[in-house]
């Protein structure tokens, strides 16, 4: 089992897995939502058990899919698609998360202020 909160605890959940491994995204979206890159764990399906969900403020993007981030300390939470498909910051687990970086996604649209050379694959697109 994972848990983890924002930074102020007013959201802290449970997950019934392991964390899995963690994939950057650097596509325009998440880079101006995180300010550099997001880091998040796909959930797989898994329900997550919401220990705390007292200040979620979401954001739906025109595409159905929906950002949310803590109302209170402006923690990102997660990324849910159109489809149903959902991430949680990675940022969020608490450690020892057993997660590892497994790639970067999008790294077409990446900034022009870094580069990308900690080892793990690169696709340009997601």
């Amino acid at each position: 089992m994972i848990t983890g909160s924002c930074l102020c605890g007013a959201n802290a959940f449970e997950l019934d897995r392991e964390a899995g491994p963690v994939t950057a995204c650097h596509c325009g979206q998440c880079r101006r939502y995180s300010g550099f890159h997001a880091a998040s764990v796909d959930v797989d399906g898994a329900p997550v058990r919401w220990v705390r969900q007292d200040h979620v403020t979401r954001y739906r993007h025109d595409s159905g899919a929906e950002r949310a981030f803590c109302g209170l300390c402006g923690t990102k939470l997660w990324f849910q698609g159109a489809d149903g498909w959902m991430s949680l910051e990675a940022g969020l687990i608490d450690a020892p998360s057993g997660g590892e970086m497994a790639g970067h996604i999008f790294t077409q649209f990446k900034g022009d202020f870094y580069e990308i050379s900690d080892g793990p694959p690169q696709r340009e697109q997601g």
